[in-house]
């Protein structure tokens, strides 16, 4: 009986450290989605109201007006103190439609669930596989937005922590 009760433990312990561990691929696509189709004066706000604190100064209004605009915002998203994600936005060019680099991560992301969550939830399409020199990362690329749209990378790890990126390189309109 006691050997039971033993077994019956062990088996609660493992389901809840396997519970434990959270599959950030949801919220990663989530935050992508959110910061990197802002202008750059938005970007600040959107991610410090998503969590994430900057080293830097803010953004401003300003500094996206004039002839060139040359912008570069980075943060970090730290929850129940760990750091869970960073984020790297730089515009560059015009302030009508400056290229925009926006790269997400975070760790904790599962290496087969995020392809998915972005094709559905980012409306990516035509995903290209790339090779990888090591069998526990994973590289894949889509087009997205309509005609040809944009390029979109992501890189995934399957060993812990499981870190992620999701990057876009793109011209942005002024709204």
């Amino acid at each position: 009986m006691v050997r039971f009760a033993l077994a019956g433990f062990a088996l609660l312990a493992l389901a809840s450290a396997a519970g434990a561990e959270e599959d950030n691929s949801a919220l990663l696509v989530d935050l992508f989605a959110k910061i990197c189709a802002a202008r750059p004066s938005q970007v600040e706000r959107i991610a410090r109201g998503l969590g994430f604190v900057s080293d830097g100064g803010p953004i401003t209004a300003e500094m996206e007006r004039g002839p060139k605009i040359d912008i570069l915002y980075s943060a970090k998203l730290i929850r129940r103190g760990e750091r869970l994600g960073s984020m790297t936005v730089y515009f560059a060019g015009p302030d009508d439609g400056p290229s925009v680099t926006c790269s997400v991560s975070a760790v904790g992301v599962s290496a087969d669930t995020l392809p998915g969550l972005i094709e559905t939830s980012l409306k990516a399409r035509e995903r290209i596989d790339e090779p990888s020199n090591d069998d526990n990362h994973r590289r894949a690329s889509w087009h997205v937005g309509a005609g040809s749209g944009e390029a979109l990378e992501m890189s995934v790890w399957r060993t812990s922590p499981h870190r992620a990126s999701i990057s876009i390189n793109y011209f942005a309109t002024k709204r």
